[in-house]
């Protein structure tokens, strides 16, 4: 059966289209009410009679300006139905932002529920917002920025309820900036966290912080992983503010390594890094701390081992490689022969027996074989005895080739000499704006 769905379809998109034409350009979209006039007639090209007012006019010359240029940008003039649904599409993003905020202010998240009151408000332009922000810089402290968004908020506020709340938390955020005082705290480098007072409240913020805090000596604790903590007792000034610059030192957290080994030409690997070949004359600086130590050479077993470099202390690795293939050596050889010696030894200690079993026990012929058949017990004894145990000492000793052997195993490492700590100071510094404290050091 023939459908017209696809055919309706083209009908409208046509129609639609031929709609946002003429709103954009309605003068382009109207054919002139004379257009049939505007044809030349059949002999509009003989010259008219001069002064014949019916004769028609001559065309105009040709427009001497440059044609428009087609790939000059259009203005589009957006349908109402299209505005609603942008307006719409705005409002659902604002309301998204606005309901983060207010999760992170549930929170005590201040930081980032300001930031989802900013964008909600850069879409909305809602003075609410303002209000919502300047009171999560209050519970911040942060008196100056939260006089800033309320005295915005109160531009375009109007009377009531809110707007003396809006009032009363300027005047306490004023009272605050007259009895507390900004301390700024910068590091190098930055996210360090900081501790003023007492550290079981748990860490203030990272620097670079701002706050403001009561005139008067506090105790400011400031932490870097991999840097030494910095410690300092400051004295806040009334009306003037403190700023603290400090310069982290590098922790000297460093120990030494040691890789010993049962061969040379052995390669060294330390944290995956390959280090050289063995034997290592002196011990190696390494950060304190857990480190992977791999061993390896070809025809050998593989050392692979995780071991703790302690601060300033040598740590030694005993890299025990053997051959992963038994290789007989001449106590092997030696054995074999021995015993077999000795096994012949005994059948002749065996044969002796019976030949002597034939004598009379007091004949001169039976002394003799039995003197035999002793002879060969115990030097076929003694012979098995030793060969056994050479090949035992053949399988059981270090399986290293004589040419391979390190002549420095296990011999004694000297100590590296440490350096010496490196000062560390405090030094007064003038910062404008206030007094200044810095702490720094050499390294």
């Amino acid at each position: 059966m023939f459908s017209f769905a696809p055919m309706n379809a083209r009908l409208v998109t046509a129609f639609l289209g031929w709609a946002l034409c003429w709103v954009a350009f309605p003068a382009a979209a109207q054919p002139p009410a004379d257009a049939t006039a505007a044809q030349p007639p059949a002999d509009a090209t003989a010259a008219p009679a001069q002064g014949d007012p019916t004769a028609p006019a001559s065309p105009p010359e040709s427009d001497s300006s440059p044609p428009a240029d087609p790939n000059a940008p259009v203005k589009v003039v957006l349908s109402p139905e299209a505005q609603v649904q942008l307006s719409e599409a705005d409002g659902a993003r604002a309301d998204a932002f606005q309901g983060e905020a207010e999760q992170f202010y549930t929170q005590g998240r201040y930081k980032e529920a300001i930031e989802k009151f900013r964008q909600a408000h850069e879409i909305t332009q809602s003075i609410d917002l303002l209000y919502s922000i300047a009171l999560s810089h209050q519970q911040l402290e942060s008196w100056q920025e939260c006089v800033a968004f309320m005295e915005r908020y109160l531009d375009k506020a109007q009377p009531g309820p809110k707007r003396d709340r809006a009032e009363n938390t300027i005047k306490n955020c004023d009272a605050r900036i007259e009895r507390d005082q900004l301390l700024t705290i910068e590091s190098d480098p930055p996210s360090a966290r900081v501790y003023i007072d007492d550290r079981e409240k748990g860490v203030r913020g990272q620097t670079p912080f701002r706050t403001y805090l009561r005139p008067g000596q506090h105790t400011v604790w400031v932490e870097l992983d991999g840097y030494e903590f910095i410690e300092q007792t400051i004295e806040v000034q009334k009306k003037e503010p403190f700023r603290m610059n400090l310069a982290m030192r590098a922790i000297q957290n460093v120990g030494y390594l040691f890789v010993d080994c049962t061969v040379k030409g052995a390669t060294v690997f330390i944290d995956g890094k390959n280090i050289g070949l063995t034997p290592l004359r002196e011990p190696l600086p390494y950060g304190a701390g857990r480190h992977q130590i791999v061993v390896d050479r070809d025809g050998y077993t593989r050392f692979d081992q995780h071991v703790s470099v302690e601060k300033g202390k040598v740590t030694r690795v005993d890299g025990y490689l053997v051959r992963t293939e038994f290789v007989g050596s001449w106590r092997s050889g030696t054995g074999w022969t021995a015993n077999v010696l000795g096994l012949l030894a005994a059948g002749g200690g065996v044969a002796a027996w019976q030949f002597a079993d034939r004598e009379y026990n007091d004949s001169d012929d039976f002394k003799t074989l039995a003197g035999y058949e002793k002879l060969g017990y115990a030097v076929g004894g003694g012979l098995v005895l030793i060969g056994t145990s050479l090949i035992i000492w053949d399988r059981t000793r270090d399986r290293i080739d004589d040419d391979h052997r390190n002549p420095d195993y296990e011999k004694p490492v000297k100590l590296p000499k440490e350096a010496a700590p490196l000062p560390v100071g405090a030094m007064p510094m003038v910062l404008p704006g206030g007094a200044g404290f810095g702490v720094g050091g050499a390294w």
